[in-house]
């Protein structure tokens, strides 16, 4: 039995943590071990075909796969999950709400929007009640998939209101959910109308 300890780097711990998941500035310690380490750590996943992102300024950072030819194949780490409409339209209205609060608001650094309110607001784009029903019938699931995947954090959830639900929209869904893909959904919007 071989009783030497295993010699691994200090930051091995945030490469499983970003292998994981998106890393927030929120967790201290952990965010400026990410920045302390940032060369390291870039050059490592660089070997295959991986980018780490970090944006500073809305402190967050993820991975991102390298696309190795005109196709936009990747090593295949990290597997794209199709979202379905539904969930797509809740992602795109969170994203355009964080721009609109990130322009008007100058005081406050982060989001936060209730069941209730998210409820509401989506309604709006549904005219015809046939879908409305079919989007409210699942909303709490299109809720809490948009939760598993980072766009939304749960803040606050009382037992007795589900409507009172608090959530922080994350930043990370700026880098996501791009201006780019904005004006493909909004084109196919006009288009479905």
């Amino acid at each position: 039995m071989d009783n030497r300890k295993p010699i691994y780097e200090p930051y091995a711990p945030l490469i499983v943590k970003l292998l994981q998941g998106a890393i927030y500035d929120e967790n201290e310690k952990v965010w400026n071990d990410l920045l302390l380490y940032q060369v390291p750590i870039s050059q490592y996943f660089e070997k295959i075909a991986i980018e780490l992102i970090i944006e500073k300024k809305d402190g967050y950072a993820y991975l991102k796969q390298i696309e190795l030819d005109e196709d936009k194949n990747t090593i295949g780490l990290v597997r794209r999950i199709p979202l379905k409409y539904e969930t797509s339209l809740i992602c795109v209205f969170l994203r355009e709400m964080l721009d609109e609060f990130e322009i008007n608001n100058v005081d406050q650094r982060n989001l936060y929007v209730t069941h209730k309110f998210l409820k509401e607001s989506i309604e709006l784009f549904f005219k015809e009640k046939a879908n409305k029903v079919k989007l409210f019938a699942n909303f709490d699931r299109y809720i809490e998939s948009i939760v598993e995947i980072g766009f939304l954090k749960v803040i606050s959830k009382p037992e007795n209101s589900k409507d009172e639900t608090r959530y922080e929209v994350r930043r990370i869904i700026k880098a996501k959910i791009t201006n780019d893909v904005l004006e493909d959904f909004k084109k196919k919007l006009e288009k479905d109308v």
